[in-house]
């Protein structure tokens, strides 16, 4: 017989005032219309907006979830009701089994009393028993990484001391599912691997595990499954990989809608008194297209396109490009006149130069392409584009799995194609 979930979620909704007023008016209303047997309104009020909205899902023992998504999401929002903070006005929450929430480290600690004294304390609140809090307390304070400062005044630790000893005391909960809300930079580097490494050895012991972060490094290695929210709805759901790219790919959208279109007033550069461009060469488009796919991608084959008109034909020719950040900072050239070929000339009239990338070395986002027209001799700039103009802007798409979110949330730019080899010294 299959057991049923710890956790499960169903169309779940919570609605908040925006108004403080309002707000304090609606609650006493519903705790007068609760004690009178009635139901609390499903729709919203004035003033009201739903943090979040027909939200399901389940978390089955053994299983690790994260919870990702922009501020304001709701993510917050569904821990707290999860851990019975606050109630549900939609839906219904089913608990199998003793949950526990790691949120702010160190919160209700008394800075006068010691280390030790308030894990005793913490431990308490949190639900351990006398016997069982004092059984743990030398094992709390041992994870907590203390020392002798055990027996000091909570006045004397940092920050730092007070984060790791309020983990270390929820770390210790005999707990079936544990609720964990952006705690994951907790102390130093060697106690957050020890961190990780205690909520990775969770499920393996029959535990339930739900992240709230945007520390989407740590979900990827701690979770299998992922949840991604948007503004107070569900996004994605499924294996955190693919719901982490569709994240990215959601929050390149942002990016772009910030960036100035290529038609605005003012992106091109200075027109004669017909319209066109000073010179008897100008470059009407620089563009990049994917070759053999329906978009650019990581290590894909692609084009990169120029359009010219030229008033008189010219020869030898030379040309070249630059992909670069949305900051304009480049990141790939192929260098001015790498594609200059002998016999390279464009004559009279409109044409079009280009030239193939083979494998696309760049990970997901938003880049710019800049290019011009160049000749060769003198290295004399005939035409330019993305450099006094707006340049092209475009996206690279990278396939929805670890390494490739990885190395996207390291913050590299070019993916480096390695051959690895192992050398042994068997003297």
């Amino acid at each position: 017989m299959t057991e049923a979930p710890l956790v499960e979620v169903e169309d779940v909704g919570k609605k908040y005032c925006r108004d403080l007023a309002r707000s304090t008016r609606y609650g006493l209303a519903d705790v007068f219309a609760e004690a009178a047997g009635r139901r609390r309104p499903g729709q919203l009020r004035p003033g009201e907006f739903w943090a979040l909205e027909e939200v399901s899902f389940s978390l089955a023992r053994g299983e690790a979830l994260a919870v990702i998504g922009p501020n304001g999401a709701g993510k917050s929002t569904l821990l707290r009701l999860i851990a019975g903070r606050i109630r549900p006005d939609r839906g219904r929450i089913v608990i199998r089994g003793a949950a526990a929430a790691i949120g702010d480290l160190g919160v209700g600690f008394d800075p006068l009393a010691t280390g030790r004294e308030n894990a005793r304390h913490a431990a308490a609140l949190l639900g351990l028993g006398r016997r069982e809090g004092e059984r743990q307390l030398d094992a709390i304070l041992a994870f907590a990484e203390l020392g002798d400062l055990a027996d000091a005044a909570l006045a004397t630790y940092s920050t730092g001391m007070r984060a790791r000893l309020g983990f270390a005391v929820a770390a210790h909960l005999d707990s079936d599912v544990l609720l964990v809300d952006e705690a994951l930079a907790v102390g130093d580097l060697a106690f957050r691997r020890k961190c990780m490494q205690h909520m990775a050895s969770l499920p393996a012991r029959g535990r339930a595990l739900l992240i709230v972060s945007h520390d989407l490094y740590a979900v990827q290695v701690l979770c299998a499954r992922a949840l991604y929210l948007e503004a107070g709805r569900v996004a994605a759901v499924g294996p955190t990989p693919e719901v982490v790219g569709a994240y990215f790919e959601a929050r390149q959208g942002d990016l772009m809608r910030a960036l100035p279109p290529p038609d605005a007033p003012g992106a091109r550069g200075p027109a004669t008194a017909d319209g066109r461009a000073p010179g008897p060469y100008r470059i009407e488009s620089l563009a990049i297209e994917p070759l053999g796919r329906n978009r650019i991608e990581t290590g894909g084959a692609a084009r990169v396109v120029l359009r010219y008109v030229a008033e008189r034909d010219l020869e030898p020719i030379a040309w070249g490009f630059q992909v670069c950040s949305v900051d304009l900072a480049a990141v790939l050239a192929n260098g001015i006149g790498a594609t200059e070929a002998d016999g390279l000339r464009i004559s009279a009239g409109r044409g079009e130069l280009s030239c193939e990338i083979p494998r696309l070395p760049l990970f997901a986002g938003q880049y710019a392409l800049r290019g011009g027209l160049i000749e060769p001799w003198s290295r004399g700039v005939l035409a330019l584009s993305g450099f006094e103009d707006a340049p092209c802007f475009f996206s690279i798409a990278t396939p929805r799995d670890e390494r490739h979110n990885l190395g996207r949330l390291s913050g590299a730019l070019v993916l480096l194609e390695t051959t690895t080899s192992l050398a042994v010294d068997r003297g």
